[in-house]
């Protein structure tokens, strides 16, 4: 399953992008490659404050346009030992 979302954001000025997950089943959200002008600084996973153990949240990924362009950011969701996501999230970075 593919789906796909559209942002704009300023060159140089973090973003974050959410994505739902349940990292307890084994499968977390990957951005394999990043395009050419859009750095990965870093992500993490954020459950509301009543969670339990084992419940979903939100997987977010920071992230920096370095140059003005049009982006794809292809996010797969998979279990690490395994190479064909069950889901795929593209989303298009327009940065100016």
């Amino acid at each position: 399953m593919s789906t796909s979302r559209k942002l704009t954001v300023a060159v140089g000025t973090p973003f974050d992008v959410e994505l739902g997950a349940t990292p307890s089943t084994g499968y977390i959200w990957e951005l394999p490659s990043p395009p050419d002008g859009v750095q990965l600084l870093g992500s993490d996973f954020r459950q509301p404050a009543t969670a339990a153990i084992g419940d979903g949240g939100t997987q977010v990924f920071h992230l920096r346009a370095s140059a003005a362009g049009h982006f794809e950011l292809s996010f797969q969701l998979k279990r690490r030992w395994e190479t064909t996501p069950i889901e795929t999230q593209v989303i298009e970075v327009d940065a100016r």
